[in-house]
């Protein structure tokens, strides 16, 4: 006996820890071949219980085969004996065992290997290494099935898929529901407790298909076709397990069972298609056995499936699910532009205590979905914000009420719509109840075409460009937000004494230009559309942008003497003003000395000749006959070290609280004041109590939520003329809903054709232009427009938008880029963070990355986290889209951060 010698075991694939049976060997040969470590002049590899057989190409020499299976399966592990080969096989440890499997090599001329719609497949070929050959046509007549599948038992699945299939149910179209779970059925005792008759099973349904003898599934198709619409509830057709639930045997045929030659590959999924188009069924929901077992290959194989993956967070549930997902991303990825991206429903975790392990959980399994997809070689587009859309989780949280279902077809849907699953389901819905043949999309398309859309393009660029920037806005119209509705609301009759906080491009500079151009406070409310404000009171700019231009400078320096305190009283300028501050800088003042300083500034822009020590009483008697409104912006120009220079912060801390309080301390409180400033700089000048503060002034935040947000965009292309059949009412008084249906006509329902694949249209938006502070500002929303539309002028495959998809793309790296600029102007220690990291090295510019890799220092982190450009997951920092682009960064995966904003996105979209 002679035991074969090596020196390294094949790479990439390793050895088996142990081979007691024929049963290991074909599992590992199996790994072998998936591992792409066969060798080409191998064509086949069977091992039974009495012998191992390769299959070899012709004049392949035995020696080299046998040396190969040596190398493979390690040391010690093939014995020739008398010119014969075998395999031994594992015995007692501590000593060689006697137990071998015979090898033999046989030669056969190179054909092309049947691949089966199984998990384990019977032959073990090269071509386990690749995936499955791909169906060749779509299901007949449009219809879409999505298969919900769990890796484990009692996650919800049965109960969303009844969810889904109502739901979708409601939208109007049919919805061949079919209960494919052959060992634990649940739909089938719903029904069947209703006291429904069942004529026509799924069990019918494969042994009519099992039976056919041309490939074809006639008879199965026809007489199910003839029983089920008699098993309809409402819009739902039901395809229980069997007809008769006093039979809990195993079932005696498996879907598996119909993979025989001469039918196609995908004989069961197909035949499930013409079943629905019989049916006038357009969208068919399969629910499948949970676990991987052969029952539901031929469903989960088929990548024309939509797979709904449902899991809890459970350790051992979300790990099996990311493995089952990656398995068939393996097997039958998923084609761009023809195949439906998989989805995942996480379960059974409750809103407060579980938020990061849901999180957590959501970028595992967003990732592992996305690893199905097939890359789009023909792409340049980066198309990371797609994926973010149209991969995100869906969440559906603990809710006591779901855990012990009524019997009932009718009371589970009660209870399903008690309890709002088909709400949280709504993407899903959306998803499968637009399914449409190419014609119909083609229709739609054909009604919505929009005429002369080059010169429509050209007036959203115009308008937009107009507005990125409140230096060149002058008085254009203006989309009344909820934060000013709530600023005016709350002062119909007194003059307001507030803070109106907004980040970087927020709209400040414009808001407080607006209110002056209106002249007076009840002007400014007819304008946003708040009725019942009496009040009357001049609007007065104190300090302003130094970066208006000088017609705007000179319009509102005509303002400033028209609401004088004096006919002949010369207001001083705003120069004289930061002269005015920049002095009491470079004094030690106290805080009472910085109150008359801020007052002293106040009081000049009326034209009142005051001093730090007698202004007080200035006003005071100003007050007593008259009204005002002050203005403040440009903050950030007069105090741009306030994060390192103590009397920068000192001075801010002073206007923000210890103004306030003091005009608020005057008799009848005549005088109003609004303070326009940056988080940022509320941040470094409130150090006590500052979650207070903010709460204070929380309702008159400038800040653009998601419905604003859209409502913002809607209202541009309005405004322009670019959209002139939508009117300034719908715009303003459209729900979400109604806002979605409009912007269809600027950037279409989704990025692609309706009836693509692609990220829907609204939320590749929101998440394309949102920060990791879960902001979008309104200066990003009009440089996107802006140049979204300039890059969509000479489009002409985009009859039916504003805005063509690719140019949406290719817009979001210039809005990324313009963002930069702006906030490395309006705040240089940000900028300066900000041009370090562009500075970067090509090769470092990953995320997510270490401090060490971005060179930053914790304190500058903390910086950046607080502007919404880094978050950081446990060591590791990542960077918004908004950001990311600009900076030149690439991304090598996605943070659980996205699962929460995608969670806010889901309840919008």
């Amino acid at each position: 006996m002679r035991i074969e010698a090596m020196t390294m075991p094949v790479s990439g694939a390793g050895v088996p820890e142990h081979i007691y049976t024929w049963v290991d060997v074909n599992d590992h040969l199996a790994v072998l071949a998936t591992c792409r470590a066969w060798p080409m002049w191998l064509l086949e590899c069977d091992a039974f219980w009495d012998g191992l057989e390769l299959t070899v190409r012709p004049d392949t020499s035995p020696d080299l085969a046998i040396q190969w299976l040596g190398e493979s399966f390690g040391v010690g592990s093939l014995v020739r004996e008398a010119g014969e080969a075998s395999l031994r096989l594992d015995g007692v440890p501590g000593r060689l065992s006697d137990r071998l499997l015979p090898v033999s090599i046989r030669e056969r001329k190179v054909t092309s290997a049947r691949r089966e719609l199984r998990w384990r497949e019977r032959h073990i070929v090269r071509a386990l290494g690749e995936p499955l050959p791909a169906p060749e046509a779509p299901f007949a007549g449009g219809v879409q099935i999505a298969a919900l599948h769990s890796f484990k038992g009692g996650v919800g699945r049965t109960l969303h898929g009844v969810a889904l299939a109502h739901a979708v149910a409601q939208r109007g179209g049919k919805v061949l529901l079919v209960d494919a779970d052959l060992e634990a059925p649940g739909i089938t005792w719903m029904f069947a407790a209703q006291g429904r008759r069942i004529d026509f099973s799924y069990e019918d349904f494969l042994a009519l298909l099992h039976s056919s003898e041309d490939g074809r599934p006639d008879d199965a198709v026809t007489l199910g076709a003839a029983y089920l619409p008699n098993q309809r509830a409402d819009n739902v057709i039901v395809l229980p397990t069997k007809r008769s639930l006093l039979d809990v045997v195993p079932p005696r045929l498996e879907p598996v069972d119909l993979l025989t030659p001469g039918r196609s590959s995908y004989f069961l999924t197909e035949s499930l298609a013409e079943l629905a188009v019989h049916l006038d069924a357009r969208t068919v929901l399969v629910d499948l056995r949970a676990g991987t077992s052969e029952l539901t290959a031929p469903v989960l194989l088929d990548p024309r499936v939509k797979r709904v993956f449902v899991t809890t967070i459970n350790d051992q549930s979300l790990r099996g699910t990311v493995r089952t997902i990656r398995e068939l991303g393996r097997r039958a990825p998923t084609r761009p532009e023809i195949d439906p991206p998989g989805s995942v429903i996480i379960t059974q975790f409750r809103d407060q205590g579980h938020e990061d392990l849901a999180a957590n959980a959501a970028a595992q399994l967003r990732d592992a979905v996305a690893w199905t997809l097939v890359p789009d070689e023909g792409g340049a587009e980066d198309r990371t914000v797609d994926d973010d859309v149209t991969l995100e989780p869906i969440f559906s949280p603990f809710q006591e009420r779901l855990l012990a279902l009524p019997a009932s077809w009718d009371a589970v849907i009660d209870v399903i719509r008690r309890q709002q699953l088909p709400e949280m389901l709504s993407s899903l819905v959306n998803e499968l109840s637009q399914v449409r043949s190419a014609a119909a999309d083609d229709d739609i398309r054909g009604e919505m075409i929009l005429d002369d859309l080059p010169s429509r393009r050209e007036r959203l660029k115009r308008f937009s460009r107009k507005l990125v920037y409140a230096e060149t806005a002058e008085d254009a119209d203006f989309l009344a937000t909820e934060s000013l509705r709530n600023l005016l609301s709350s002062h119909r009759t007194e003059p307001p004494l507030c803070v109106v906080v907004g980040a970087k491009g927020s709209g400040k500079t414009f808001t407080q230009l607006q209110m002056c151009f209106r002249r007076t406070w009840n002007r400014y409310a007819e304008s946003v559309g708040v009725s019942d404000v009496t009040l009357k009171a001049p609007l007065v700019p104190v300090f302003v942008s130094k970066n208006l231009k000088t017609s705007t400078m000179d319009r509102l320096e005509r303002i400033q003497r028209d609401v004088g305190a004096f006919p002949d009283g010369v207001p001083a300028s705003p120069l004289d003003l930061r002269d005015l501050i920049a002095d009491a800088l470079r004094s030690n003042l106290s805080d009472i000395e910085w109150r008359r300083v801020w007052l002293t500034c106040i009081a000049r822009s009326v034209g009142l000749k005051a001093a730090p020590d007698n202004v007080e009483l200035l006003l005071a008697r100003f007050a007593a006959g008259s009204s005002r409104i002050f203005l403040v912006d440009g903050l950030e120009d007069l105090l741009q070290n306030f994060s390192q220079n103590k009397a920068e912060s000192q001075a801010l801390r002073v206007l923000l609280v210890d103004c306030l309080d003091w005009l608020r301390s005057l008799r009848g409180r005549p005088l109003g004041l609004v303070v326009f400033v940056r988080r940022d700089l509320v941040q470094a000048a409130i150090r006590q109590n500052l979650r207070q503060f903010f709460a204070r002034y929380s309702e008159y935040e400038l800040k653009w939520n998601p419905s604003e947000a859209l409502r913002l965009a809607l209202w541009a292309a309005q405004q322009s003329g670019a959209l002139p059949d939508i009117t300034p009412e719908q715009v303003f008084k459209a729900t979400d809903q109604a806002l979605g249906h409009l912007l269809t006509r600027l950037w279409g329902e989704k990025m692609g054709s309706t009836r693509s694949r692609e990220a829907r249209s609204v939320g590749w938006f929101l998440a394309a232009l949102s920060d990791f502070n879960g902001q979008i500002q309104a200066r990003d929303i009009m440089t996107f427009l802006a140049e979204s539309a300039a890059l969509s002028v000479d489009e002409g495959r985009w009859s039916d938008r504003l805005l063509a998809p690719a140019a949406m793309r290719k817009a979001l790296v210039a809005c990324s880029q313009d963002k930069i600029r702006a906030i490395s102007e309006e705040s240089p220690p940000v900028g300066a963070l900000l041009k370090r990291l562009d500075e970067l090295p090509i090769e470092q510019k990953r995320i997510p990355s270490g401090p060490k890799a971005l060179r930053l220092a914790s304190g500058d982190l903390e910086i950046l986290a607080a502007n919404g450009v880094v978050f950081r997951e446990e060591d590791q920092y990542w960077i918004p889209e908004i950001f990311r682009h600009g900076l030149g960064f690439k991304a090598a995966g996605r943070p659980k951060i996205l699962a929460i904003a995608n969670l806010v996105r889901q309840q919008i979209t």
